[in-house]
């Protein structure tokens, strides 16, 4: 018996030892795994955590960047591109009703150096086709730097059937012109705040009968933006020189750049229909910085 009792207590003493041996090791092994967390520089964790917040197009872009100062470097697989980006949902910039056709407005993104990349739908009045273009414009002169839309329209079509269709040119674009995709873009009134300063966006039209059909068209358009601690300052000047149908202008919005103290002002128009009423509403972006410029 004794015997027993003997065996029983080296094989429960054995256990033990057994038992503290792993505890140990797998303690020494998280302090070990903790301590490289630790040693880390804080600029090393702060990178991590920002890898995690970026979006797949501002990788990708990062990436290429990467890429261009290394002619060596093997260059970004298609498809890693064109999964950066997302066919763009539609902003609906105003109310709509059934006695006007209305352009539709698909905002895209942000390059870090005042780029804006955006999708319209232009209007089918009575042509029986389907319209489609896709633009990046220069917010700071407010001038196109590249835009497609098919040299033959389709009768029937989508933005996603697009995207799906000529998605590789798109992305390819867009990574070209380092535009950062931001799917919860905004739309603000014409009165805002920014870094806790007001602003306001104001539209000045000049009129005039039109000898032909007799009615009020818009000839000439100035928009200004307003700060009370900043001044004012014009944003947009054009005068028409030919025949207009625009029977009016005005400020719909704004949507500002999250990398830059820059706004894209939409601006909404209404135009005579081709055959009269129903009457189109179109837009039209106009690029304004909102710190340099403003005089009091």
């Amino acid at each position: 018996m004794n015997k027993l009792l003997k065996i029983k207590y080296l094989a429960a003493t054995l256990t033990v030892i057994f038992t503290l041996f792993s505890c140990n090791g797998s303690s020494n092994s998280d302090s070990k795994n903790d301590g490289n967390a630790q040693n880390k520089p804080p600029e090393a964790q702060t990178q991590e955590k920002n890898e995690d917040t970026k979006t797949p197009s501002e990788q990708v872009i990062e990436k290429q960047e990467k890429i261009d100062s290394d002619p060596e470097a093997e260059p970004i697989p298609a498809k890693e591109v064109l999964e950066a980006y997302s066919c763009p949902n539609e902003l609906k910039y105003c109310t709509q009703n059934d006695e006007y056709l209305y352009e539709k407005f698909y905002p895209i993104g942000w390059s870090k150096n005042g780029l804006f990349a955006y999708i319209i739908e232009p209007v089918d009045e009575a042509a029986g086709l389907y319209f489609f273009k896709i633009v990046i414009r220069n917010m700071i002169n407010d001038k196109e730097v590249w835009s497609w839309q098919p040299e033959d329209e389709p009768e029937k079509g989508t933005v996603r059937q697009m995207w799906k269709d000529y998605g590789m040119m798109f992305t390819n674009k867009l990574n070209e012109y380092k535009i950062i995709q931001q799917k919860d873009q905004k739309l603000l009134g014409s009165e805002f705040s920014y870094k806790d300063k007001k602003f306001k966006v104001l539209i000045e039209n000049k009129l005039e009968t039109d000898e032909d059909y007799g009615f009020e068209v818009v000839k000439g358009t100035n928009i200004f933006i307003k700060c009370p601690e900043l001044g004012s300052k014009k944003i947009y000047s054009y005068t028409e020189k030919d025949y207009s149908l625009c029977l009016g202008k005005i400020i719909q919005g704004v949507i500002i750049s999250p990398f830059e103290d820059r706004v894209a002002v939409l601006v909404k128009t209404e135009k005579r229909g081709y055959e009269g009423p129903p009457n189109v509403i179109e837009e039209f972006l106009v690029g304004a910085n909102l710190v340099e410029s403003f005089k009091k």
